[in-house]
């Protein structure tokens, strides 16, 4: 007999639950009317020219970025709405407990919220297609944009979704939760553009106050740029448009060469470290439901009769 394919316990009971409800349609039809309504505007507001009386078609290529950083804000903000309520709302449901006395480990328990709501990601994603095609049509995209389009929110979802995950079982309330996870991506993307100022700052008032006023400098501060999550994104959409890329922007001859290799494969080494600091969420939040059992154990222990 055939071995059946083993499904993380969570996840499927996150999608039998899911399947029942009609949030996700009304979900997915919101956001695929919000991306209508973009690639509507743009077709009034672009490209019509007097001359000829119709849409000059190169100008609607504008229509990627537009679509893509809509469809990244959505995933943002939905993301932390699904997964805010992974632990904390089975607390609030007093279902927590119940969870915890099954053979589950807490690692599993957290890994199968964030694949539930990858899968619902996904399910946003497959039905915005339609929209995003439009972009491939008029602005003469390929379908490999519109691929690693989509690998670009796989991997931003994962990483909010676990921060969200780590949210939630850091507080007790759902809504603290989303609010705090909103903060935390806030934080990340302010707090790296601050000390890439700062650090350009002090290095160029470094070597201005040298003797050789006139001599060249290059500062390391925009490494700080890899523990953002969205500068991937960035960097594949200056790919998809134009020849350029953030190593064409920040990159000149006073570079060294190990510089130059990372701000040239800036994209893979930046999500592999954004992905290993969600990993370190993920931990963060199966710790804290494995105290919780822990605790509950000692508990037990203390209340049990001496014979």
């Amino acid at each position: 007999m055939k071995n059946k394919l083993h499904i993380n316990p969570i996840l499927k009971k996150e999608m039998v639950v899911g399947s029942r409800s009609m949030k996700m349609s009304w979900t997915i039809m919101a956001v695929s009317g919000i991306l209508t309504a973009i690639v509507v505007f743009i077709l009034i507001i672009t490209g019509f020219t007097v001359n000829y009386g119709g849409y000059s078609y190169q100008s609607l290529v504008v229509l990627f970025p537009v679509l893509g950083f809509a469809e990244c804000g959505l995933l943002s903000l939905m993301v932390p709405v699904i997964t805010s309520g992974a632990i904390s709302g089975e607390r609030e449901k007093q279902t927590l407990d119940i969870m915890l006395t099954t053979p589950i480990s807490p690692f599993s328990i957290v890994m199968g919220k964030l694949w539930s709501a990858m899968m619902m990601v996904m399910m946003y994603m497959i039905a915005s297609i339609p929209v995003m095609a439009i972009a491939f049509v008029l602005g003469g995209l390929s379908w490999w944009n519109l691929l690693g389009l989509f690998v670009m929110l796989l991997y931003l979802g994962i990483y909010v979704g676990s921060v969200g995950i780590f949210c939630s079982s850091l507080v007790k309330k759902s809504i603290a939760a989303t609010i705090l996870t909103i903060v935390i991506g806030i934080g990340i993307i302010v707090g790296t553009v601050l000390i890439y100022f700062i650090g350009d700052a002090i290095t160029r008032t470094y070597y201005l106050s040298s003797v050789n006023t006139n001599i060249d400098y290059f500062s390391n501060s925009a490494l700080i740029f890899l523990i953002n999550p969205y500068s991937p994104l960035f960097d594949f959409m200056l790919r998809s448009l134009s020849d350029s890329s953030i190593y064409d922007i920040v990159v000149d001859s006073n570079a060294g060469a190990f510089m130059s290799v990372v701000y040239r494969f800036w994209i893979p080494i930046s999500m592999i470290i954004n992905l290993l600091i969600a990993y370190g969420f993920l931990k963060l939040a199966a710790g804290r439901v494995n105290g919780k059992v822990k605790r509950k154990k000692v508990v037990v222990d203390n209340n049990t009769p001496n014979v």
